[in-house]
């Protein structure tokens, strides 16, 4: 099997109006991929740690949203 690391990092920037929507879906978009992650992970080392990660962007999506409404 080959195996290949993906080393492309990119983010957005959250500058002037309406950065919370870019910082939301952005977040989201993280949770869901470190949620890929974490079920893989599942009775090995990094499970617990990336269930927390899941949670916590989600907690930021959560303040995000409270904030703007």
């Amino acid at each position: 099997m080959r195996r290949s690391l993906n080393t492309r990092v990119g983010a957005e920037l959250l500058v002037g109006k309406g950065w919370e929507a870019i910082a939301h879906a952005e977040l989201k978009r993280l949770a869901l991929e470190v949620g890929i992650y974490h079920q893989q992970l599942k009775d090995f080392v990094g499970y617990e740690e990336t269930g927390a990660a899941v949670k916590a962007l989600e907690q930021a999506c959560d303040a995000i949203e409270a904030a703007t409404e």
